[in-house]
């Protein structure tokens, strides 16, 4: 990460702003500047000249209005989970925390409302202590934020199941640029009085106003669970594979992941994650129930059948709550070691159209069998959803990086898919954003950034320029 130093208009911004606001909600310490200048997406972070940590919206309604007064840029900050650099922070700009905004505000059967900084993990716990459960899930949970999750409308390992972030949100509670607050914080399904505003911020990246409270969907709580490892005969039967999960368990399959031979076995050598066996495709597959016995139950004569078919030739099912982990281990703890077992990497987060999963997977990887870099491909089929990293044992150069990435993305685009999945566009896929949008769209999201954030103070240069 780059180090600035201190200019002299940020030197007054941040002597006004400490006496306008108060030292607890402004501070320049170095540490914690330090600790907030990039997202996990390591992607050209510089050490903020100040960090702001409001505790109630309140507070980041002041600092907001504050901001806009002066023009002063703002980099709107989470859990830093991200993966596309959105809240990375740029020269010149004033990274804005939201990790004192935790907590949870009332909870019942069918919705919890909370605080942007909660972790999505902390609202997966109070939901289960409340007999039901959140339908947001992903291996940052420990970490990522309940607003960023809504900003960048994140997907996860339960899609299939529950949709996108964007299906749980019942009311939002947004600070716009200029500090007013938008308070629509109801829990109800049926409101159709006029536009529903809310939308307008969900997977916006924090380019339109910053989200303070959110009122989330919940479900009543299944406590059944059976997790099963398969092998498949090939990649191309993964459609059968689906369809027939899809048919077996209903609205009860709850993930449905596939790793091919070049994830398994690179990653497999390179952590501590193996598998039981290895196989041209596999599948990690979960359904639920009211009770394991039912879920174990439905599991093992779904199996039985998939032998039957004649597409699943191994399978292991997990016994335990501690084997469940493991059989998942290498998928879900997996990437998060990246930067540990290779020197350099280019990571994409990609949808195409279920028919044509197996065509760009193959095609991404096939020109770079026998060179010195190595194919990663997994991801969500159930939810046309892949990830295909590229890994390196050395740096790999900046033009190097851009002919890789241009390279994907025209695949993907002849295919019909979009350059991104669930991870949103950030700074990272900014140049790429046009292939996957047509003209009157990001027209009209530039408009709608005009009209929301005029001053263009928050998050700016992320996802498009003005």
């Amino acid at each position: 990460m780059d180090q600035q130093t201190t200019p002299p208009a940020a030197a007054r911004f941040l002597a006004e702003a400490r006496e306008a606001l108060g030292p607890d909600i402004i501070t320049d310490a170095q540490d914690l500047r330090e600790a907030h200048a990039e997202d996990w997406s390591g992607y050209g972070g510089t050490v903020p000249f100040a960090l702001a940590r409001p505790r109630t919206t309140e507070e980041l309604s002041a600092l907001l209005a504050f901001c806009h007064a002066r023009h002063q840029p703002v980099a709107v900050q989470g859990g830093l989970t991200g993966l596309c650099g959105g809240a990375s922070v740029r020269p010149g700009e004033l990274a804005l925390s939201l990790e004192r905004m935790s907590g949870i505000d009332s909870i019942d059967g069918g919705a919890i409302v909370c605080r942007a900084g909660t972790t999505v993990e902390a609202v997966q716990a109070a939901a289960r202590d409340a007999g039901a459960e959140l339908g947001i899930d992903f291996g940052a949970r420990g970490s990522a934020m309940i607003g960023g999750a809504i900003s960048t409308n994140a997907g996860g390992l339960h899609v299939i199941e529950t949709g996108m972030t964007r299906a749980q949100v019942l009311g939002l509670e947004v600070v716009l640029a200029d500090g007013r607050v938008l308070s629509e914080l109801t829990a109800m399904v049926k409101v159709n009085a006029g536009f529903d505003l809310k939308h307008m911020f969900i997977g916006s990246e924090g380019a339109l106003g910053v989200v303070s409270r959110a009122c989330l969907a919940l479900r009543p709580l299944r406590a059944g669970l059976a997790t099963a490892l398969l092998a498949l005969t090939s990649p191309e039967v993964v459609r059968e594979a689906l369809t027939a999960a899809r048919r077996a368990f209903g609205p009860d399959l709850s993930a449905f992941e596939a790793m091919w031979p070049d994830y398994t076995e690179t990653m497999g050598a390179r952590t501590p994650f193996g598998l039981p066996f290895t196989a041209p495709l596999t599948v990690i597959l979960e359904c639920r129930a009211a009770t394991d016995e039912d879920a174990s139950a439905a599991m093992e004569r779904f199996l039985e059948a998939s032998a039957e078919a004649g597409w699943l030739t191994d399978a292991v099912m997990a016994q335990s709550v501690s084997q469940a982990r493991s059989l998942w281990a290498l998928r879900d703890e997996g990437p998060a070691l990246y930067n540990q077992v290779f020197a350099d990497k280019v990571a994409f987060d990609i949808s195409v159209p279920l028919a044509k999963i197996t065509e760009a997977a193959e095609a991404m990887a096939e020109p770079l069998h026998g060179g010195d870099l190595f194919p990663l491909t997994y991801g969500h089929i159930g939810d046309q959803n892949l990830h295909f990293v590229v890994g390196a044992d050395r740096p790999l150069g900046v033009d190097e990086k851009h002919s890789i990435e241009a390279d994907v993305y025209r695949l993907v685009t002849d295919l019909g898919g979009s350059i991104s999945a669930e991870h949103g566009i950030g700074i990272a896929k900014k140049p790429y954003l046009a292939m996957s949008r047509g003209p009157v769209a990001l027209a009209l999201m530039r408009d709608l950034k005009r009209t929301l954030d005029p001053r263009n103070i928050l998050n700016p240069g992320r996802v498009f320029d003005l």
